[in-house]
């Protein structure tokens, strides 16, 4: 398990801390002021879970007095979630008027874990803060070894032999360390692995090296059952390049290894010194000591991080981050809070902290007046639970805004609040985040915006402004007229307050205006000129269906209008269940704030982080010059641009698992969809056959035996694109079970920009909607372009 061997790895004073956590502790969970349950609670390194005794409920994982630790996300001290928030006002109103332990609860002894997709939180009482530093200290040590490890470097132990590993200890019921024939062909059925049995029988004999016997039956052990598996899944295809490569189809030298990269992975400049380390990295076998590969370590270099598909060079901060902040796509949210649905969810900090973390750049905060004068957050006119603004920026903001990114993040208020209490949002905000708030006034003549790298570690306040001209203060969103169950009344009233003035003196870069048109009349004597609106320093949000509506009859102009003001696109408010428009048409006429509801799992947020993946991941992404102004560009027409050809070539798929990662089954049909996203004159689709495990193509079967299994399928379907805007075009992959009964299931996705795409023969790792891994799955592609 890799708990215990991060256990077994630490430091002597690690381990002292381990072990008392191993041996438990007496816990109180928290659920709310009134309601706490003692429980003694269990670091369970053999299950790699964490427990509350007694528990009857076996195996470990799933159970729901247990949490993985591979699912914690962060471990908190003190009183950092929702529910510990309500506590420490509870316990400030009660302080004088109740006693014990409750009224008088230590933070120093409060601690929270918060974990899963969902980001629930497990809310912990110790019995005094030295008991809640240990289990702090223990488990963010574990979650930090634990998600320390690259996902690619997970998927390379996986590989080379732990998972497998794994898999043999489940499939070893009665723990005697080995598995008979009929065991192992139960387990290849759960590892979707479908051949013939004579096929199975010879590479099984073959890999029983040790002649280990069983109740009169030869049985593999761990170690032959890795060999085992690794011969049964043998690749013909990495195979014909490392024949073509090596001169005697046995070893492959560093040079001969150089030779591969340079021509056929078009990296020029990669060098020999270069070649060597990777054979030192991955070459497992005897050879490495004479600086050559084996097949096998050929095939774990062609998997390494340093071949896929995506760009290594653009997981940094590559793009000039010194342009006006109006050039750059940003990373935002709508309705940050909410966790679920725009109804009746739940309104949660840990929305913005998931958000935060996930490199999101600007996130919503939908400000109401709350009881004793502290204003709250949460989806008004509805029945979504109430946070207070206070807490989202002490426990969100303030720790997390540049937990990922050092690129400024923009606070956009919906201000719904009284003058009062927006007096009461300003001084939070100056209070709480005091140097790190953006507070520059701006200049009528401000002839474009700063940059984002002159913005770093800065935080924005977009909202309403005090005006000396008459109305513009009334610049209300839009957003507030597309609100369920927000009448035209109620609306209108909200038109008619005052912006506060300790508020508007925060608001400076991100002037919210209501839009009247991209061009405003100006008189010259008795003449009328026409000019554009507005200063770089305001912007206007739209609805969706507005700025569709602009994109059909306005397009150029709206280009224009997004080369020097920023604007801001959200959801309408039919959708309530939290899900998303299509990112692309905005983004395709520049508009920045491109605001998705994060919490949805559903393909348009998943193209989203697929796009903002580039450029380090800082929420930050350089537009194509001719959406930056200068030019006359038209969205909608392509006109005579010479096209950007793609070829790309879907060779094979490795470790395709069944839908949901079941074990139970048929073997799969697999094929590949690859989908061309972005400009609309580049919208293609193009897929590849199914491979049928009823294995009807007889010759096929013949010559490429292994194609017939779904778990391991060779396609070898070549695929052209041709791109007349390929800046704006991102490449999604999806591989589907086909179904001749009901709806073909998603088994594995994934999606990159094209300009991040590298030539050449690439290894892609297979991701669900919330971009986890499902490992090991990966499709293997050759691409070039021209």
């Amino acid at each position: 398990m890799l708990l215990a061997e991060a256990i077994d790895s630490r430091s002597k004073t690690v381990e002292d801390v381990l072990e008392t956590l191993k041996k438990g502790t007496l816990l109180w969970k928290v659920r709310s002021f009134s309601n706490w349950y003692r429980r003694k609670y269990v670091l369970d390194d053999k299950n790699g879970c964490l427990r509350y005794e007694p528990s009857h409920k076996a195996p470990c994982i799933n159970a729901e007095n247990e949490i993985v630790v591979d699912d914690i996300v962060d471990v908190r001290k003190g009183w950092k979630t929702d529910i510990f928030n309500k506590i420490e006002r509870a316990v400030q109103k009660k302080r004088t008027k109740a006693s014990g332990r409750k009224a008088m609860i230590d933070e120093a002894s409060c601690f929270s874990v918060i974990h899963g997709r969902s980001k629930q939180t497990l809310d912990l009482v110790a019995p005094n803060p030295e008991v809640a530093d240990l289990w702090v200290r223990g488990l963010r040590h574990l979650i930090t070894v634990l998600h320390g490890l690259q996902q690619e470097e997970r998927f390379e132990r996986r590989v080379s032999g732990s998972w497998l590993k794994l898999q043999f200890q489940e499939a070893d019921v009665d723990k005697n360390g080995s598995l008979n024939f009929e065991e192992c062909i139960k387990l290849l059925k759960q590892l979707n692995v479908k051949l013939p049995k004579h096929t199975v029988r010879r590479l099984f004999d073959s890999a029983n090296t040790n002649k280990n016997m069983r109740n009169g039956e030869q049985v593999l052990d761990s170690e032959e059952f890795v060999t085992f598996y690794m011969n049964l899944m043998s690749r013909s295809e990495v195979k014909e390049l490392f024949t073509r490569y090596s001169k005697n189809g046995q070893e492959m030298s560093a040079q001969e290894l150089l030779q591969f990269i340079q021509k056929e992975q078009h990296c020029k400049d990669f060098t020999i010194e270069q070649c060597n380390t990777l054979i030192e990295t991955f070459e497992q076998s005897q050879l490495k000591q004479s600086g050559k590969a084996s097949l096998i370590g050929f095939t774990s270099i062609l998997m390494s991080k340093q071949f896929e598909v995506f760009n290594l060079r653009h997981t940094v901060v590559y793009q000039d981050m010194t342009y006006p902040l109006s050039h750059y796509y940003i990373a935002s949210s709508h309705n940050t809070y909410l966790t679920g649905n725009q109804l009746s969810g739940e309104s949660s900090v840990e929305g913005y902290i998931d958000a935060l973390k996930r490199g999101c750049r600007c996130v919503e905060l939908d400000c109401w007046d709350g009881p004793e004068g502290d204003p709250i957050i949460y989806h008004g006119y509805t029945l979504t639970s109430k946070i207070l603004f206070r807490d989202v920026l002490v426990d969100a903001i303030k720790p997390y805004a540049f937990y990922t990114s050092e690129y400024p993040v923009i606070l956009s208020l919906e201000n719904h609040c009284s003058e009062q209490q927006q007096e009461v949002l300003a001084k939070h905000l100056r209070d709480i985040l005091q140097d790190m708030l953006y507070t520059e006034a701006v200049t009528e003549d401000m002839p474009f915006l700063p940059s984002p790298e002159a913005l770093k570690r800065k935080v924005i306040v977009k909202a309403k402004k005090l005006s000396a001209k008459p109305n513009e203060s009334e610049s209300d969103d839009e957003e507030d007229a597309d609100r369920p169950g927000m009448d035209v009344k109620a609306n209108a009233s909200q038109k008619k307050k005052v912006v506060a003035e300790g508020l508007s003196s925060l608001v400076n870069i991100c002037q919210a205006v209501h839009f009247h048109g991209f061009q405003e009349a100006k008189t010259n004597g008795d003449a009328v000129l026409y000019c554009v609106a507005g200063k770089c320093y305001q912007m206007s949000s739209f609805s969706e269906a507005k700025a569709q509506d602009l994109i059909e009859k306005s397009g150029k102009e709206f280009v224009q209008y997004n080369a020097r003001q920023l604007s801001r696109i959200y959801p309408s408010g039919t959708r309530t269940g939290s899900s998303n428009y299509k990112p692309t048409p905005l983004w395709n006429v520049g508009c920045q704030i491109v605001a998705l509801n994060y919490q949805s799992s559903r393909r348009p947020i998943f193209l989203n982080e697929s796009k903002f993946r580039q450029n380090g991941g800082c929420g930050y992404v350089l537009k194509p010059k001719y959406l930056c102004g200068g030019t006359d560009y038209d969205p909608n027409a392509v006109g005579n641009r010479p096209s950007t050809e793609l070829k790309l070539t879907i060779i094979s798929g490795q470790h395709i698992p069944k839908a949901d990662q079941n074990l139970e089954g048929e073997v799969v049909d697999p094929y590949v969809v690859v989908k061309v996203v972005g400009h609309p004159a580049d919208a293609q689709k193009s897929k590849t056959n199914p491979i049928r495990n009823n294995g009807n193509n007889v010759l096929t079967a013949l010559i490429q035996p292994e194609s017939r299994t779904g778990f391991n399928p060779r396609w070898d379907h070549q695929m052209t694109f041709a791109l007349k805007r390929p800046e704006l075009a991102m490449l999604h992959f999806i591989v589907k079970d086909s179904s001749t009964t009901g709806k073909d299931a998603m088994l594995g996705m994934y999606a990159l920009p094209f300009g991040s795409m590298q030539p050449g023969y690439r290894h892609i790792y297979l991701l669900d909607y919330m971009r986890t891994l499902v490992s090991p799955a990966t499709l293997f592609v050759h691409v070039s372009i021209s």
